[in-house]
């Protein structure tokens, strides 16, 4: 997936974008949510509700070893 700033619509290719970019030899990857709930665990193992509003950073950099 090149560079793009098109929206992403489903989790899979948001988790695809993530695994390909993280791959690269050095990676900047900045993420844009607005307004995004999500299930997932809660206190004491209950369900609950996650919000996302912001931008999440992250970088990488690869050790040169191939790693699959």
């Amino acid at each position: 997936m090149e560079n793009t700033s098109e929206p992403i619509e489903k989790l899979s290719q948001l988790a695809s974008l993530l695994l390909e970019k993280l791959k690269a030899q050095q990676t900047d990857l900045s993420l844009e949510f607005n307004n995004v709930s999500l299930q997932g665990p809660g206190p004491q193992g209950q369900p609950g509700e996650w919000r996302l509003n912001g931008q999440l950073n992250l970088k990488a950099t690869s050790t040169g070893l191939d790693q699959k």
